[in-house]
């Protein structure tokens, strides 16, 4: 099935379901204390974003898919909640007329906004980033909104929670580990304990030793089959090129799956990744009712599997040292010389790590559809971001090494020019 198409249903079932929340929560306001209506809607969103935090933990959605999501459902639940503590009267009539006026015009604002507005490539990683990059003022306004509300009231874990991912969403690290903390020193709850490590794992650009790893297995230790904590462990094991325990730890997370879990393809997907990387055969993955995966018999002899990978060394020029900071962000990606600008591959890390080895392959991949592999030649960028924003910005020092046959590997890649 076409997948702009598969969008396209998804989009309109989430419009649904979001109008038939909004409309239960204003209908219910009528008979119901206005306290009872927020913490209903409250539980709504928040077992969407752990539903969302579980996805991306199995690499089911890319990373740039996972925090426009995210930032989404907040914006959504603040709003929510902002109308709940504003409300006067909860019995105002005006609640039936306001249902139905969003019941109207909610799916046919959303739809026209998408056929003025919307294209298929705004699915494409580069244009999520590009979209992320210019909410970024919203969401600070959500977190500074959040903030001044656990000022007056500061016992609620679920909203101190609810701030960490804000600020993740903002890269603002240091205070989404703050808020983590406060939230688990209020409530233990394991799955915000694995959200903290995380955040520590992508503070330090995605090592997990130490605390991070201490945590995971402490709730391992307490739940063996724990399946968000398999999953982030087979992620840092794979981030630490352990890819054999990798595969035990996301096999054993996969043995809890049935054959018609949505979440059954992203875990095939990583488990094959591991394996090829460690050098073990890959395994076919099993259509499901819910997914059907075609496996096609043959690879294309022009662009073999085990040699779509760009490697090499990335350096910075010394007269560009000065104006770098340790903390500021680099990208290393591949693009189509066709002129699109959806990276095929991309390589997140911070400006400490230079100079330093680079491998780009379908693992990197941001979006299925569109890998390295599909390409005979690409371009090869190195990009530093003082904002950790994955769109190109004026300043932005940058590398480019134009027309690399995919397979390359020894390249050398320096930061030298600046954008305009």
């Amino acid at each position: 099935m076409n997948s702009n198409f598969v969008f396209i249903l998804i989009a309109l079932a989430l419009t649904a379901v979001v109008v038939l929340v909004l409309m239960w929560s204003l209908l219910r306001s009528r008979l119901t204390p206005e306290h009872k209506h927020e913490q209903a809607n409250t539980s709504v969103y928040r077992q969407q974003l752990l539903d969302l935090e579980k996805e991306h933990s199995q690499g089911v959605i890319t990373a740039s898919s996972f925090e426009l999501t995210r930032a989404e459902l907040l914006g959504r639940m603040l709003e929510d909640t902002a109308q709940a503590e504003d409300a006067s009267d909860a019995k105002s009539p005006r609640a039936l007329a306001s249902a139905m006026v969003l019941a109207v015009l909610l799916p046919v604002a959303a739809m026209t906004t998408y056929v003025l507005l919307g294209q298929p490539l705004g699915l494409d990683p580069q244009m999520t980033a590009a979209v992320d990059a210019q909410q970024q003022p919203d969401l600070q306004a959500m977190a500074d909104s959040l903030a001044q509300k656990l000022q007056a009231d500061s016992s609620d874990p679920q909203r101190w929670a609810m701030l960490g991912r804000v600020y993740r969403a903002l890269n603002q690290y240091d205070k989404a580990l703050s808020a983590f903390q406060k939230a688990l020193e209020l409530e233990g709850n394991d799955e915000v304990a694995l959200e903290r490590a995380e955040v520590l794992a992508l503070r330090r650009g995605g090592d997990f030793t130490g605390e991070p790893w201490a945590v995971i297995l402490q709730v391992l230790a307490k739940n063996a089959r724990h399946f968000n904590g398999l999953a982030l462990a087979g992620s840092a094991s794979y981030a630490q090129g352990d890819y054999k325990k990798a595969i035990q730890y996301w096999q054993q997370a996969r043995s809890q799956l049935n054959d018609n879990d949505e979440e059954l393809k992203g875990l095939d997907i990583a488990l094959n990744t591991a394996r090829e990387k460690a050098g073990e055969p890959v395994l076919a993955p099993k259509a499901s009712a819910a997914v059907q995966v075609t496996v096609p018999a043959t690879v294309p002899a022009t662009v073999p599997a085990s040699g779509a990978v760009l490697s090499g060394r990335v350096s910075i020029d010394p007269s560009v040292k000065a104006q770098i900071a340790p903390t500021d962000v680099v990208f290393v990606y591949a693009i189509p010389t066709d002129g699109q600008k959806m990276p095929l591959a991309i390589l997140r890390k911070t400006a400490d790590n230079f100079p330093f080895d680079f491998v780009l392959d379908d693992s990197t991949a941001m979006n299925s559809a569109s890998k390295l592999s599909s390409q005979t030649k690409v371009t090869l960028k190195v990009r530093i971001s003082k904002s950790g924003e994955a769109m190109t910005r004026s300043g932005d020092w940058m590398g480019v090494l134009e027309n690399v046959a995919v397979g390359s590997r020894n390249l050398k890649l320096v930061v030298n020019q600046q954008a305009p």
